[in-house]
Order: C-alpha cells, then sequence, then structure tokens
C-alpha cells in the first residue's frame, strides 16, 4: 500500500471500561481503509486497563502500544503524534466508535480536496449501552466553518482527521487547555488553513448523560473562552509567544462580571442540553431557564422550549 495513503490513528487511554475499549479497538481494527497504524498509549492506567491493553495489542500488528505515568490527555496526545509515521493522523477516543468506511471516505475526500488540513465528521451521541439519543448538526462548508470557529468549537474531537504535516506548522496541542485542547488547536488550524466537516455520521461519540461534572465543565468552557480571547489577539495582529503565563494573563483577563455572566450561562445550557438527553426535562428546564436569564437571545428560548415539549427530543 502506498505510504501516501497511511493513516497513524491515535488513542489515548486512561481506566477505561474494558467493554468500551474493546469495542473502540474493533471499530478501527475492521476498517474498510486498511493502511493504518494504530497508536495507544497507556497513560498510567490501573492493572485491569493495562491487561485489556496487552490482549488487545497482541490481536493485531499494526497496533503499537505504548506507556507513560499519568500525564493526561493533551501530553499523550503529543507524544503519539512524535510517534506517528501517516500522512494523515486520525484520532479516536478509547469509549467511542467509528464506522466501518470513516477512514475510507476521509482519506479520498482529502486526496481530492488536497486545500484542507483538517476533516471532521458529523457524529451520533450514544449513551453508555450504545443506543443513539442524538445526531449532532455539523456545519461543512470551510469558510462557514472559519468564521464559526472563532465562536465555539465545530468539529467532534475524536472524529477529526488531519494532515500530518500541519503539526510542523502550527504545532501541537497545547498544554495549557487541559480541558479545550482541541478547540484551541483546531481554531489555530482554521485561522490560516482550509478546514471542514463530512455531513455523514461516521463517528459515535458516547456520553452518560447523568454523569455531569459542574467542576470540568466550568473549566472546560472556561478555557475555550481563553482560546477565543487568543484567536481574537492574533488576528488584531499581536504576536503570542505561548507558555503558562501567558495562558495565566488571557484567564485573568476574562475575570469580570461580563465574562462571569458568560461562563455560567454557557454552563447552565450545557447542562441542560445533557440533562434533556438523559430524558430529565425537568432539570433541565430549570437549567436553560437559568441560562435563558444569563443571557436572553432567540437561541437560549429554543433550548427552553424544547424541554416543555411533550415527547423527548431526538435528531
Amino acid at each position: 500500500m502506498s505510504p501516501s495513503s497511511l493513516v497513524s490513528v491515535i488513542m489515548p487511554v486512561y481506566n477505561e471500561r474494558r467493554e468500551y475499549l474493546e469495542l473502540a479497538v474493533a471499530s478501527i481494527l475492521r476498517q474498510t481503509h486498511t493502511n493504518i497504524e494504530f497508536l495507544i498509549m497507556d497513560d498510567g492506567s490501573g492493572p485491569e486497563t493495562a491487561a485489556a491493553l496487552d490482549a488487545v495489542a497482541r490481536r493485531d500488528e499494526r497496533i503499537r502500544l505504548f506507556r507513560q505515568d499519568n500525564a493526561g490527555l493533551t501530553v499523550s496526545l503529543n507524544r503519539l503524534i512524535c510517534q506517528a509515521r501517516g500522512a494523515f493522523i486520525a484520532r479516536q477516543d478509547s469509549d467511542d466508535l467509528s464506522e466501518p468506511e470513516r477512514f475510507e471516505q476521509q482519506v479520498s475526500f482529502l486526496f481530492a480536496h488536497p486545500e484542507l488540513k483538517l476533516l471532521g465528521t458529523a457524529c451520533l451521541l450514544i449513551d453508555p449501552r450504545g443506543k443513539v439519543l442524538h445526531r449532532q448538526r455539523i456545519l461543512t462548508h470551510p469558510e462557514t466553518l472559519r468564521h464559526r470557529m472563532r465562536r465555539n468549537n465545530q468539529f467532534a474531537h475524536g472524529s477529526v482527521m488531519f494532515r500530518s504535516e500541519i503539526f510542523k506548522v502550527e504545532g501541537l496541542y497545547y498544554e495549557e487547555y487541559r480541558y479545550a485542547e482541541d478547540y484551541d488547536l483546531f481554531l489555530r488550524i482554521s485561522e490560516r488553513h482550509m478546514v471542514a466537516n463530512l455531513a455523514l455520521p461516521l463517528y459515535r461519540y458516547r456520553i452518560n448523560p447523568e454523569s455531569i461534572s459542574v467542576a470540568k465543565s466550568h473549566q472546560q468552557i472556561l478555557m475555550g473562552m481563553v482560546a477565543r480571547e487568543a484567536g481574537k489577539l492574533r488576528r488584531k495582529g499581536q504576536e503570542i509567544k505561548w507558555s503558562e503565563e501567558t495562558y495565566d494573563r488571557i484567564a485573568a483577563s476574562l475575570n469580570t462580571p461580563r465574562h462571569q455572566r458568560r461562563l455560567e450561562c454557557l454552563v447552565c445550557a450545557g447542562q441542560g442540553r445533557n440533562l434533556l438527553l438523559a430524558g430529565n426535562k425537568q432539570e433541565a428546564r430549570q437549567a436553560f431557564w437559568r441560562a435563558f436569564s444569563l443571557s436572553p437571545s432567540p437561541k437560549r428560548l429554543w433550548h427552553l422550549l424544547r424541554s416543555l415539549m411533550p415527547w423527548r427530543w431526538v435528531r
């Protein structure tokens, strides 16, 4: 097979349930595009997950298993990227599923559109048992994505495929963004390069709607706000030398009543969405009402009205 079509699949793993891990690995090994190398990082998992990884690594010679002390997702991703040999680098999360034709569709599209550096797909949200909860709407056109990325992330992280050359141009994931490393990287890429999404739902993203971490969502949204602010500074022509101090400085500039109100609004909206997916309309309604009261808008009103509908909303 041609080296130009080699896909390096990168998947960090930390104490994943064996059932989910087995399904995620199987979804990669059954890809119709078979010219792959599968790079897995055991990020300091316990003995049960470590044994499961040893077992799956023996099944296919395309799997390359790495181990490290626990360092987190962002560090793991960067280390795997540095080990990748493919012309393309694809993400996969250890509890999600890729449809069999995902890589074939993405590689074909990237060959047909050499100007693209990043390509995601539509995805289906599934519950812990694999039941489809929701089909995410996505934007696909490069120019529309470029503008909308300035507001929020437009890519499902696990679904993306990069041209590997982009990391030499734009750098790796910034490790200061522990929970929004994907949005920051995608935003940086979209500012200077063409990006797109495939409308096909080629990825299944597993969520537990009833498990809502307020602290984590707060941190993730705050980090996303820092990434947006850094993007604004770049577009104004300011040269940013990224460091932990740079991150802290931008984060401190967002410690205003207006930004704090927006942060709480986004946290409430995210909680409401998860609660609605879980079928808990009463609590979802309360979260959506709180988001609307903090920042009234047609979008917030629409979410509130959805929680009042007598049927469960699944699209």
